[in-house]
């Protein structure tokens, strides 16, 4: 039986974004079907092996909104989010919902194909998955216990000054904690630090406060 072909699904109401992907992926040699609205993709019947490149902000249904009616509907499919607002709380959402990252606009095409070539070759068993959480369980594991706990409060989608609160120390040392979360575990923005305490799940303890 013939492989099914890994087809990526644009789905963003912006024409320029639309077509900037298609002629990046395009020319990269992937099959690139692209959609201006949720409502859009949902009429069609996505292929296993394919990936949904989704817009945070649709009109309309919005991204997270898409992600769960995916969901309902089986559709097997990863999920990358993007949006041009670096807006945490809906980095957290769309990867507790099983996105396998968050990207900001504007993104980097490199950043972006690499990206995307990684989940075309990744086999069904989710071996790279595996690895991945075994090694950002790892880098976890080299932090303070003051500073997995600010990380946890993070991903709960806290601000700086909640967390300062609870915790019983200033804004400032916080954001500090913020910036050695972000040297020490090569994180390249908070939604990436954020997918990387997600993605070592279960490995992980966090101290009591």
């Amino acid at each position: 039986m013939s492989q099914v072909p890994f087809v990526v699904h644009v789905v963003d109401d912006d024409p320029a974004i639309r077509e900037s992907l298609k002629g990046l992926l395009s020319d990269a040699g992937y099959q690139v079907d692209c959609y201006s609205s949720a409502e859009a993709f949902l009429q069609v019947r996505a292929p296993r092996r394919g990936l949904a490149l989704i817009d945070l902000r649709l009109k309309g249904t919005d991204g997270i909104t898409l992600q769960k009616e995916l969901i309902a509907n089986n559709a097997a499919v990863s999920v990358i989010m993007m949006s041009a607002y670096g807006d945490i709380e809906h980095a957290v959402t769309a990867m507790r919902l099983g996105a396998v990252d968050f990207v900001e606009k504007p993104f980097s095409p490199e950043g972006m194909l690499e990206k995307i070539d990684r989940l075309s070759k990744a086999s069904d068993n989710d071996d790279t998955a595996k690895r991945e959480a075994r090694q950002h369980a790892a880098l976890i594991e080299l932090l303070t216990p003051r500073e997995k706990q600010v990380l946890s409060m993070i991903v709960d989608g806290l601000a700086n000054k909640q967390v300062a609160g609870q915790l019983g120390i200033s804004a400032r040392t916080v954001e500090t904690h913020r910036v050695h979360l972000m040297q020490k575990l090569n994180a390249e923005s908070l939604p990436h630090l954020v997918r990387i305490w997600l993605s070592a799940g279960n490995l992980i303890e966090v101290p009591e406060f």
